[in-house]
């Protein structure tokens, strides 16, 4: 692929519902999904956090998704991602085959198994040891409802409503080339999250493994890349509005070992793998991201931190819509008209 034609992805944006009061967030997260879809965003996607004060304030997406497939028309649905081992295998796939036909088959379901809330096991009377193993069977289990088989050996019941198609919506989040291979050997999409150092030897060998391990030649491998981007007049704005919030992940880059004691801004930002200041420099720095645009079937772009205000968000997505994806080889649908963002 040639600098000339650049791989062609979707354009999503992925939010963790910030804010502390619960209202005014959701109120603020329909506003996003409506003004996305009018930028020409492919799709959006929530992030799902139980038991949350002000971190993530979204603990059933599903339901929150309806509410967005009432307010818009063309914009994807994802989730990024539901906790399976949290989950009865049977009402998800019921839930989100509802879902999917409110929104006229816009869902993205992408699953992980709670690498991220092992504080959360123990509430909802699960082993945390035993994750992985009930994130495979689970997952199968939801991938035969989808498909349409029965709900059980000995039963004819299939799953009502249908969802014809959704179950080649799914997607998996791994952390390891295992579960990677994994994620294509059942025929699902991978997620590569955001929270990376180092794309090229953390994230590069997923995607790798997910390539060489795909063998249906009735569909593609999908790659969705997550990556913090946040644009501004300058890297020093940048920077300003994301100052407040570093300090919150210090204590996570200390424990991941990339640190000893706090550094400085800029280099806490390079560990966190935020592409940040002027629209150019973004484009410079996500082209160099070693496991974005050679693999990305579809960028999901976070723009907000804790302390984000939603006029910075809006404006934010219409940047990345107008200036940053273009540029990247992203084009929007025929259809949809760019609305600019006050």
């Amino acid at each position: 692929m040639t600098a000339a034609t650049p791989r062609p992805f979707k354009l999503g944006f992925l939010t963790h519902a910030f804010g502390e009061e619960p209202k005014q967030v959701y109120d603020d997260l329909l506003e996003q999904f409506e003004v996305a879809e009018a930028l020409g965003f492919d799709g959006g996607w929530i992030a799902q956090h139980h038991l949350s004060n002000g971190f993530g304030r979204l603990p059933s997406p599903l339901l929150f998704l309806a509410a967005v497939a009432e307010r818009t028309r063309h914009i994807e649905l994802g989730t990024g991602v539901i906790v399976l081992p949290f989950e009865d295998p049977v009402r998800l796939a019921e839930d989100a085959s509802v879902l999917d036909q409110l929104s006229s088959g816009r869902v993205q379901l992408g699953l992980g198994s709670g690498g991220a809330n092992l504080d959360s096991f123990s509430a909802f009377d699960r082993d945390p040891a035993q994750r992985q193993q009930r994130f495979s069977a689970d997952q199968q289990r939801l991938q035969h409802l989808l498909d349409g088989q029965p709900a059980s050996p000995d039963s004819a019941q299939t799953l009502q409503p249908p969802a014809a198609g959704l179950s080649q919506r799914l997607w998996h989040s791994h952390g390891s080339v295992e579960g990677a291979a994994y994620t294509a050997q059942q025929g699902n999409g991978l997620l590569l999250g955001t929270a990376t150092h180092d794309p090229l030897t953390v994230q590069k060998p997923l995607a790798d493994a997910y390539l060489q391990a795909w063998a249906h030649a009735d569909r593609a491998p999908r790659i969705g890349v997550v990556r913090a981007v946040f644009p501004a007049n300058d890297r020093a704005t940048a920077q300003a509005e994301l100052a407040p919030d570093i300090e919150r992940h210090i204590p996570r880059l200390q424990r991941e070992g990339l640190i000893d004691e706090a550094i400085d801004l800029e280099e806490h930002l390079r560990l966190m793998n935020v592409h940040h200041g002027h629209p150019d420099e973004v484009i410079d720095s996500l082209r160099q991201d070693p496991s974005l645009l050679p693999y990305a079937d579809y960028l999901i772009v976070v723009v907000q931190a804790e302390s984000s205000t939603q006029a910075q968000v809006l404006k934010r997505l219409e940047i990345i819509a107008r200036d940053i994806a273009p540029a990247l080889g992203w084009q929007p649908r025929a259809t949809q008209t760019q609305t600019a963002v006050g």
